[in-house]
Order: structure tokens, then sequence, then C-alpha cells
């Protein structure tokens, strides 16, 4: 049975599109021995949406669509920053995700990370991130990576991205990633966190523009008494990145490159700096 005799017409935005009901999809897959992920690129090819995705039209095309399930990302550190990125991009349809974190869940992360709760202490967050995502998603492919990123460890990790979004915690591992990543070729998009304040700023593969710019002269490692960090800003801070992460990844051009995004929240203020 072909795949557009069980499309249905629904309207968003006052457009129309062509969707599939989740059921019919995989029931579809079934009879004809695929994966439910072949099954949704199959639809998004012939310009219906699998009912999963509806919502993000007309943001999004179905060619678009595809091309976000066929992209790849690594999400890396899953603390607050990175464990609400991992679930947007899941949420969004990003088809492949690389989790890299070898951090367990301890009690000061319940404030502000999305999957720590009593049930999930003292267990490894990439682990626990990669399963979460496959509840919301079973076409994705999550590959959870459980151990801190080194120089050594870096290549892999990258290999086949096309964008990584940092979500680190120590000046030294986010320059190691940078460099790693200037050597691969993937495009970086850095995020930080203090308090009610938070940055975003686009690092591309040649860019002048460093981390070595933004925090010049700063610790090595985590300082003995981290910042404190409130959850609203981490959400917004996370959000920001992967808005601007899809934007790399559908083609368009990146709003923070070369300039820091910065948010006040003192006073709700969102400033552009230009660091060129």
């Amino acid at each position: 049975m072909l795949l557009r005799s069980l499309a249905r017409a629904a309207f968003r935005g006052g457009r129309e599109l062509l969707m599939i009901p989740e059921g019919e999809l995989r029931a579809w897959a079934e009879r004809l021995g695929r994966s439910h992920r072949q099954a949704q690129e199959a639809a998004l090819e012939a310009g219906i949406f699998p009912e999963c995705y509806e919502r993000n039209f007309p943001s999004l095309s179905p060619a678009e669509q595809l091309r976000l399930l066929r992209s790849r990302v690594l999400v890396a550190g899953l603390g607050g920053l990175g464990g609400r990125q991992a679930e947007l991009l899941a949420r969004l349809g990003v088809g492949s995700l690389r989790l890299a974190d070898g951090d367990v869940f301890t009690p000061p992360n319940l404030n502000r990370q999305m999957l720590a709760t009593r049930e999930t202490l003292g267990l490894n967050k990439a682990r626990v991130v990669a399963g979460h995502l496959l509840t919301i998603n079973d076409a994705l492919l999550v590959e959870a990576f459980p151990d801190f990123l080194t120089p050594k460890n870096l290549e892999s990790c990258l290999s086949g991205a096309q964008v990584a979004l940092d979500a680190l915690d120590t000046l030294a591992a986010r320059r190691s990633l940078f460099a790693a990543a200037q050597k691969a070729r993937v495009a970086v998009i850095h995020g930080a966190v203090n308090g009610v304040f938070g940055h975003v700023l686009t690092l591309m593969p040649g860019d002048p523009v460093g981390l070595a710019h933004l925090e010049a002269g700063g610790p090595e490692d985590a300082p003995a008494s981290p910042p404190g960090v409130l959850a609203p800003t981490v959400a917004l801070v996370a959000s920001l990145q992967v808005q601007e992460a899809v934007r790399w990844l559908l083609g368009r051009p990146p709003l923070y490159r070369g300039r820091l995004a910065h948010f006040d929240g003192e006073t709700g203020r969102l400033e552009m700096m230009d660091l060129k």
C-alpha cells in the first residue's frame, strides 16, 4: 500500500500538510519489514509528515524535517544544559545523537538537571538521557558515551557529526572540544550559565574568534566552589543553543557566529556583543 493513500490532510498556520498517523505508519513498516526510522524517512521523502513531527510544520518543511532526521549531533556534557539540549533535539527529530558524559547524577543536580531524579541518583548521565530519548522517539539513533571527553577520545566522538553542542563545565574541557572540532571541521555551539546570566557563541571551523578570546586567563579546571545555576537560565541558554544548531543543520547562516549572545536575567535583556 502506498504511503500517500494512508496520509490525511491537516492545516497548521493556515497552510495544508499531509500527515500519517503513528499507528498506520508503524503498521505499514511492519508489513514491509522496515524499521520505524525507515518508515519515517519514506514518509518524509513522499512529502508526508509522520504524526510525531506534524506540529513542526510550517516552521519546517518535509524536506527540512528529513534533513534533520539524517543529521548527527554530539552533545558534550549531559548536565543542566546538555540534558535539555538532548531532549529538544530529540523532539525536533534530529536523527542521530551522540551523548557524552562520564559523570553520575548527584543531589545538587536536582535543582536544574531535567533527568536528575531520586531514581537516577548515582546513575551515569549519558546512559540515563539516552534511554529517555528513545521513549520519546524510537526512530532515533542514540549513542551513549559514558566517559569524560578528553583529547584522546574527542576525535572518535566528533566523527560524522555536523555540529557539537558545548554543555561542558570546565575551561580545559571546552578548549579541548574546540581544538578537536576545529581539526575535524565541526561547528561548536558554546553555551554557559552563571546564576541568572548566560551566553551563547557559535564557533565555526577556521574562525579566528575562539574560547581564548572569551575566557582568556580563566582557570583550567572547575572552581573549588562552582557558581550558582538557576533552572530557568539553563533552559533558556540550552534552547538558544539548539535553535542555533538547527539553523546550521538546515543550511541557514548562524546567528551567533563572531558575536556573543548574552542574557541578563536581572534586566531581561538579550544583548549581542561583537567579538570581531
